[in-house]
């Protein structure tokens, strides 16, 4: 899964990079020569090295502001990566994407995820489900057929449903039911329709 959050490292680096400039470029009057332009990203470069979720990308930085410093058109090589990872993110399974959400909701807002095991109880705030349910709901080839149910213990279940629906990725979420005993909420996450879908 390390190759997932690489890429998803690098993808919003080169995201975030390309916004930043194109948006100066957009507020100024004059043309941005390429030496200007190698400098804004440079600034805005070294700054994401410092940030703990591009630990992974660390080595990859620097060798995109040494070859700024050097003169090369970092710009063009931005969205060349841009493109090659966006490639890349075209093969992820929706199997691949779950990690993903999962990752974010327990890394950005604290929300730990594991398999549900009968012989133990469920923590508050911890989400759950089983590797049956994984198995009818994931085909073979990790596709979602079938909306998977998580479940949850806390107060207000539409705050992490707010958060995945919010995520902007593959996935949208509904609330099911909430038990009045211990205050589980099951929650469906579904699929969102690509427009080939």
């Amino acid at each position: 899964m390390s190759k997932l959050r690489y890429h998803q490292a690098f993808t919003n680096l080169t995201t975030l990079a390309l916004l930043h400039l194109y948006s100066y470029m957009d507020m100024s009057s004059r043309f941005i020569p390429i030496k200007k332009r190698n400098e804004l990203l440079i600034k805005f470069l070294k700054k994401q090295i410092t940030l703990q979720g591009n630990a992974i990308i660390k080595k990859d930085i620097k060798v995109l502001i040494a070859q700024a410093r050097k003169g090369n058109n970092i710009e063009k090589k931005l969205g060349e990566l841009h493109k090659v990872n966006c490639q890349y993110g075209e093969k992820f399974t929706d199997a691949d994407h779950l990690f993903i959400l999962l990752t974010y909701l327990y890394e950005e807002h604290g929300f730990e995820s594991a398999l549900d095991n009968p012989d133990s109880e469920r923590v508050p705030g911890i989400i759950y489900t089983n590797s049956e349910l994984i198995d009818t709901c994931f085909s073979e080839e990790n596709a979602l057929s079938r909306p998977l149910p998580i479940s949850i213990i806390m107060n207000e279940p539409s705050q992490l449903i707010d958060i995945i629906n919010g995520h902007g990725g593959m996935f949208i979420a509904e609330h099911l039911s909430t038990s009045i005993d211990n205050q589980c909420a099951t929650i469906l996450l579904h699929k969102i329709p690509t427009p080939e879908n």
